[in-house]
Order: C-alpha cells, then structure tokens, then sequence
C-alpha cells in the first residue's frame, strides 16, 4: 500500500511539473523580447525557419555587406570543397546523442526523456550546406533584414557555441541526416528549458528580432516573428 502511495504521489508531481512548463510555455509565449523590433529595407538577410517542433537560422555562406564568409570560420576542407557552390549555411542546437542516434534511426522513448529531464547534456551545433530550406511537412518561415551590427552580433552568439580545437571548430561527425550536414560540437547544456527553440530565441533577441521569452517550443518562435511581421505590413 505505501509502495502505491509512492507512486501515486511521483505520477501527481510529474503532473505539475508538467503544468508548470506549459504554464511557463504560454506566458513565454506571450511575453516577447525586442517588442519594438526595427525593420531593415536593407542590409543581410536571414532565414527563420521551422515546423513548430525545431526551428533553425539560415544565412548567407557570405553576405555582401561586411563579407563575412564562414567557410572561413569552419575550415574544414573535406566540407568547403564539396559545398563551395552552395549559398546558405543553415545553423540548429541540439541535443548530443538525440542527435547522433537520430542520424543513425536509433532514437527512442527513453532517451527522449533523458534528453528532456536530465539537466547537463552535452550539445552539438548541427550545421547544413544548401541552395534553399530544407522542405518540411509543415513549415513556417519568416524573413529578417539585418543591419551589419546585427550580424555581427548573431555571428558572435553563434561562434560562442562551438567548441574550437586548433583554433577551428571541432567537428563531432561528419554522418548527418541527409548527406549535406554535419555535426559539432558545441559548448551548452541542453535541457528541457534550454532547448533547440530556445537557442533560436536567444539567437533573435541578440540580434534584435522580436522573439518569445521562454521557447521550448517552434510554435512559441513563429507565433513572435509573424505577429511582428505582420503588424509591420498592415
């Protein structure tokens, strides 16, 4: 009888816990940074792009403002010389193993649980060569003119998040998901308030693009950057 009493009282807490964070999720959500977000007719263009689940930045390889080139960052040779052509770097923040298992079909349950509670996983920077965004069953994408001092300010964020070795980002594997993708590894702890949306979030906000407060979600990220963007337009 105690043994239940335990249990049950382990099911009530993880109820909570669970109400708490969508609780947080929908304040979050509503709650956005950088409200008074400046549009841009010109200067570098990036790419918001997601499916409420994940969300990720894509850029210019080099952009034509302060010509900023990140092969020049990455200096890998194996990856410059078969991507020299294309145009977009696409960047995401993910969990370390979800995501090397996730390239290998291994994933599971458990795992994802131990992704989301455990509060120190390690990180990888997964990092995407290409002409267009990737194709996603249910998309949203928004566009952001940033000034050349906004540029700066989100290549710093980024490069922050790479473990270098040799004075070049340490690369974790070279096997992605499709071929023209790769994973490094990155200094941050993943968790469940500090996750792959999150890192988009706080990316925005030090760029200063409008962006929920609290992320863990993609939704919570579209919700922010459309609300401004239309409200720009009309």
């Amino acid at each position: 009888m105690r043994l239940l009493w335990s249990i049950w009282r382990l099911v009530v807490l993880i109820f909570d816990l669970l109400v708490l964070y969508f609780l947080f999720a929908i304040i979050g959500l509503f709650w956005p940074r950088n409200r008074d977000e400046s549009f841009h007719q010109s200067g570098i263009p990036i790419i918001i792009h997601g499916d409420g689940f994940h969300t990720e930045l894509y850029l210019p390889i080099e952009d034509s403002i302060i010509c900023y080139n990140w092969f020049d960052f990455i200096r890998d040779t194996i990856i410059t010389q078969k991507h020299s052509k294309n145009r977009y770097i696409n960047f995401g923040w993910a969990e370390k193993d979800w995501s090397i298992a996730g390239s290998e079909n291994k994933t599971g349950v458990l795992m994802a649980m131990e992704t989301l509670l455990w509060p120190w996983n390690k990180s990888v920077m997964h990092v995407q060569l290409m002409d267009t965004v990737h194709p996603l069953k249910h998309p949203f994408t928004a566009k952001r003119i940033l000034s050349a001092q906004q540029y700066k300010q989100l290549i710093a964020f980024i490069t922050e998040g790479f473990v270098m070795k040799d004075n070049k980002p340490r690369v974790q594997s070279y096997n992605g998901y499709y071929g023209y993708d790769y994973f490094f590894s990155s200094n941050r702890n993943y968790n469940a308030v500090n996750t792959c949306n999150q890192w988009v979030a706080d990316a925005l906000n030090i760029c200063g693009v409008r962006n929920p407060r609290f992320a863990p979600f993609g939704w919570s990220i579209a919700y922010q950057v459309k609300k401004k963007y239309f409200a720009q337009s009309h």
